[in-house]
């Protein structure tokens, strides 16, 4: 049972198409304002206690590590914050002014998010532990080292699904009683936050090609496809709804940096870099970050960071902050496309700093000390195909994906 911390299943096998978020309540919007709201000393403590205990469980790794996630979590607090009520229209605008109308649209339109403390919270808690214990290299190589978690998650979502049972083993600690009280007060309660947290962490396995199949054609359901489902109740319709946008909503957020301003980006993508980097040092990944990093870069914005922006934009609850991240985005992608093979040269020199084994080429190591690009010369010569760090490739090659081991 989910009441003493023990678990009856994986979490992937807990992971739903639709989360049953509370019914509107007019009375709820009587409440008193957080502010005024006054939580014991003892939940404060242990709230406390648990992100500091939730800190320790990271790896000191480049990229994957606790700042990572404190960075997660802002960019998903910012983006709860900016969920907007809708432009009413004129026929809207007509209808009785008594403040539960108005306040049922806004409940409506984002979908039961705006209206439920605990939704907002499971998706900030989401964010804090989605990298627990993160071993700084991506499932896939987990499952060829056969770690013992491996055959216990069945190879899939190996990271994530540790990350859900750690954190929640945690959560469930007797010493934690009266946060848990205070978050959940009935068991129904805990178990659609559980229910939240697991779809929100799980979503973060972006290379799951299975669980990024049922995420799409749930999102064509919800927003595209609305006359086919007309037999089903508005509720589930708008719950559905509600479940995708939490998904995305964490996921963009986990790639926060790339939607951010260009020195941001810039400082997560070169963490990433080393992270790659200490791995195929370490015997951890068979390809160095540099054969792949300039292009693969190109290719993750086009088919998976615009594309997210994109939907953060059409599921129409984010206003303008869905318009930043996606200005930020194509921003990012038009500098990374001018100035990328250039970054990719400096990370190489900084980590010529700090690696005990670089493994470049003396022809390399004299264009990084020159600091000039790729020989214009051999990129002419090899057309239609670019010379990048002395390695040819096909410009019809699909890109690697520099974000694998997110």
């Amino acid at each position: 049972s989910h009441n003493d911390g023990k678990l009856s299943k994986h979490p992937l096998e807990e992971v739903v198409e639709v989360i049953k978020l509370p019914e509107f309540n007019p009375l709820a919007r009587k409440a008193p304002s957080a502010d005024s709201i006054d939580i014991s000393p003892a939940v404060v403590d242990q709230l406390s206690d648990l992100v500091g205990t939730i800190s320790g469980m990271y790896r000191e790794n480049p990229f994957h590590n606790f700042e990572h996630a404190s960075h997660v979590t802002m960019s998903v607090v910012k983006l709860l914050s900016r969920i907007v009520a809708p432009e009413f229209d004129e026929e809207t605008l007509q209808m009785p002014k008594g403040k539960q109308n108005v306040a049922y649209m806004l409940h409506d339109h984002t979908y039961g998010i705006t209206s439920d403390p605990l939704t907002q919270f499971a998706c900030v808690f989401s964010a804090l532990i989605h990298d627990i214990e993160h071993q700084g290299v991506p499932n896939t190589q987990l499952v060829k080292e056969k770690i013992p978690i491996v055959s216990k998650y069945n190879e899939r979502s190996v990271a994530e699904q540790n990350s859900v049972d750690l954190a929640w083993k945690l959560f469930m600690e007797d010493k934690y009683v009266d946060l848990r009280r205070e978050l959940c007060g009935a068991d129904r309660d805990l178990r659609r936050f559980r229910q939240l947290v697991v779809n929100s962490v799980m979503a973060t396995d972006i290379m799951d090609v299975e669980l990024k199949g049922l995420r799409n054609a749930r999102w064509e359901k919800a927003f595209f496809q609305e006359e086919r489902v007309g037999n089903e109740s508005s509720t589930e319709n708008r719950n559905r709804k509600a479940t995708i946008v939490i998904e995305h909503l964490i996921q963009a957020s986990d790639v926060a940096h790339t939607m951010q301003h260009w020195n941001i980006y810039r400082k997560w993508n070169e963490r990433l870099f080393l992270e790659m980097a200490k791995a195929y040092d370490d015997g951890r990944a068979l390809k160095h970050p540099v054969d792949f990093w300039y292009k693969g870069e190109i290719g993750f914005f086009d088919f998976y960071i615009i594309p997210l922006a994109k939907k953060l934009k059409n599921c129409g609850v984010f206003g303008v902050s869905s318009d930043e991240y996606l200005n930020y985005a194509m921003k990012n992608r038009a500098e990374w496309e001018t100035r990328g093979q250039e970054v990719v040269i400096e990370m190489m020199e900084k980590l010529g700093k700090i690696s005990t084994t670089t493994r470049i080429k003396s022809w390399e190591k004299k264009m990084i000390a020159s600091k000039k690009g790729p020989v214009a010369s051999a990129q002419e010569n090899a057309s239609p195909k670019t010379v990048v760090f002395g390695i040819r490739r096909n410009s019809n090659d699909p890109p690697a994906n520099p974000f694998q081991s997110a």
